[in-house]
């Protein structure tokens, strides 16, 4: 194998992000999303000092895990209602706000295969923005998002 073949071999290259597929709990298939913007965590900081340190600074801790909404931005079909029937169900039924999914996100290689996964726990819709309307975007497709709070997610690699 020649040096430059050794380089793509040894997956020295970053990942491209163009490549990946979202799985929502419930619906059968993937869906094709053009965007996912949000997958951020953060730990608080606690900075505590005893009152009888001989110290002038504080002590830093860690603290809770926070994680950011999460938002999806997909091409608007009309005979694909999946999105915007969750978020109906949370927004004119009260009954069944407690429906909660697991969203899964995979980051592909060029072969197909999964080389980052996301499983995200407890989601449920916060924000639902059909597409903008404009006469003059004769050649821009309709783009709807959906934002949606997360409990926690974790992250495996493959």
């Amino acid at each position: 194998m020649s040096d430059y073949q050794d380089v793509f071999a040894t997956e020295a290259w970053p990942l491209a992000k163009f490549y990946f597929e979202v799985l929502i709990e419930g619906l059968s298939d993937p869906i094709g999303f053009q965007g996912v913007d949000g997958l951020e965590s953060e730990l608080s900081i606690i900075e505590y000092r005893d009152g009888d340190s001989p110290f002038l600074f504080k002590s830093k801790r860690y603290g809770m895990a926070t994680f950011s909404n999460i938002t999806l931005k997909k091409g608007m079909f009309a005979a694909e209602a999946d999105l915007k029937d969750w978020w109906h169900l949370f927004s004119w039924e009260h009954a069944s706000r407690d429906v909660r999914k697991q969203i899964t996100i995979k980051l592909k290689d060029e072969s197909g295969g999964d080389k980052v996964v996301w499983d995200i726990h407890g989601c449920f819709p916060v924000k639902f923005s059909p597409t903008g309307l404009d006469a003059e975007a004769d050649s821009e497709v309709a783009i709807e998002e959906l934002e949606f709070a997360c409990e926690s997610w974790s992250i495996a690699f493959g």
